[in-house]
C-alpha cells in the first residue's frame, strides 16, 4: 500500500489501532521515558511493534554512541515498570550522526524500519522523538521507504522562531535534511513555540501520579531530579515532556491543532528556508496540554 498524505491524515483520525515503530533517545531527558510508556498503554490506539534507540550527545553521554547505548538499556528499564512480561523488539541505533547524505549510518535500526515497513501489508507510522539519524540512514539506504510509511518527528522549532537549533535537529542537521527532501510523508511536531505549551511542575506530577504504581514513582522521581537545581527562592520550577506530544499525534489527536502546508528546507545552519513549491506536509501548530496530560496521566496511574 502506497502512504500519501492524505492517507496519513486518514490513519491520524481514524479510530482504528496504527502500527508504530517508536525511535527515542531515552537516555537522553526525562521526557522520552514518558513517551515510551505512553505507547505502551495506549493499546486501544497503539500496536507498538518495536522500539529504536536513538543517538544523542549532550552531558549525559560522552558520544553519540554512549548516548545511544544508555538509551538502549533505558527502553529495558520503562519497558519493566509498564509491563514486566513486555516482548516488544528493541534495536540499537547509529553510534555516529550522519556525515554524508548519500552514505547511511548501518544499525539493527535502519534495518529494523526497512524490514518491518517493506514486509508489511499494513501501514507502519515512525514515531521518531531524538535525533532522526536512524529514519535517515533507512531512507538513504531503501528510498522507496519514502512512499511506503510516515513519518511523525519531534524536532526544530516553530517556523516562527528565529532558528531551528533544536536539540534533536542540531545535532544532525544532515538527517533532517535528508528527511525532509525526501518527500516522505510528515508530520512535524516543533519544540519551542508549540511544544513549550506542553509543560508541568513537580507538584503537578506528585498530586497525579505519585504512590500510584512503580512506574509513575519513577517517572515523578526523573522529573523532580532534574528540576532540583532549579529550586531557587522567587523561582517555581516547571518542565518541558516534549516527546509525548509526537504519540499524542495518533493517542490524542484532539489535543493537537494540525495543518498541512508546505514543508521547509532546512538549511546547514539549522533554520528555514520557504519554497512555495516543496511537497506538503503536516504541521502542529499549538497543542490542548490539558487535554493531552489528561489522557497521559490516565493511561499511566491505568498501571497495575
Amino acid at each position: 500500500m502506497e502512504m500519501t498524505l492524505s492517507k496519513l491524515w486518514e490513519l491520524i483520525r481514524s479510530k482504528d489501532k496504527k502500527n508504530i515503530i517508536l525511535d527515542t533517545d531515552t537516555y537522553n531527558e526525562v521526557d522520552d521515558q514518558f513517551c515510551l510508556a505512553y505507547c505502551m498503554l495506549a493499546k486501544e490506539k497503539i500496536n507498538l511493534l518495536s522500539v529504536n534507540a536513538a543517538p544523542f550527545l549532550n552531558q549525559r553521554s560522552t558520544s553519540p554512541a554512549e548516548g545511544m547505548e544508555k538509551s538502549y538499556q533505558e527502553i529495558f528499564k520503562v519497558m519493566k515498570l509498564v509491563d514486566e512480561n513486555a516482548s516488544i523488539p528493541v534495536y540499537r541505533g547509529s553510534t555516529t550522526f550522519l556525515q554524508d547524505k548519500s552514505v547511511p549510518v548501518e544499525s539493527e535500526a535502519a534495518d529494523n524500519i526497512i524490514n518491518t515497513v517493506m514486509n508489511s501489508e499494513e501501514p507502519v507510522i515512525i514515531v521518531a522523538i531524538g535525533a532522526i539519524t536512524n529514519v535517515a540512514s533507512a531512507l538513504i539506504k531503501c528510498p522507496e521507504l519514502a512512499k511506503k510509511t510516515a513519518v511523525i518527528w519531534l524536532g526544530g522549532h516553530a517556523l516562527h522562531h528565529w532558528d531551528s537549533k533544536e536539540f534533536n535537529m542540531r545535532q544532525d542537521v544532515p538527517s533532517a535534511q535528508v528527511v525532509f527532501d525526501s518527500g516522505i510523508p510528515m508530520v512535524q511536531v516543533p519544540c519551542a513555540g508549540v511544544c513549550t505549551e506542553f509543560r508541568t511542575s513537580v507538584a503537578e506530577l506528585k498530586y497525579y501520579l505519585s504512590n500510584k504504581n512503580a512506574l509513575c514513582d519513577y517517572l515523578v522521581q526523573n522529573v523532580a531530579e532534574e528540576c532540583d537545581h532549579l529550586e531557587r527562592p522567587g523561582n517555581a520550577p516547571s518542565r518541558v515532556i516534549w516527546d509525548v506530544t509526537a504519540a499524542a499525534v495518533l493517542i490524542c489527536p484532539e489535543g493537537c491543532r494540525m495543518v498541512t502546508i508546505p514543508r521547509p528546507v532546512v538549511t546547514p545552519d539549522s533554520r528555514y528556508s520557504t519554497d512555495l513549491a516543496r511537497q506538503h506536509y503536516i504541521y502542529v501548530r499549538n497543542l490542548d496540554r490539558d487535554k493531552i496530560f489528561g489522557d497521559l496521566f490516565a493511561k499511566l496511574t491505568g498501571v497495575n
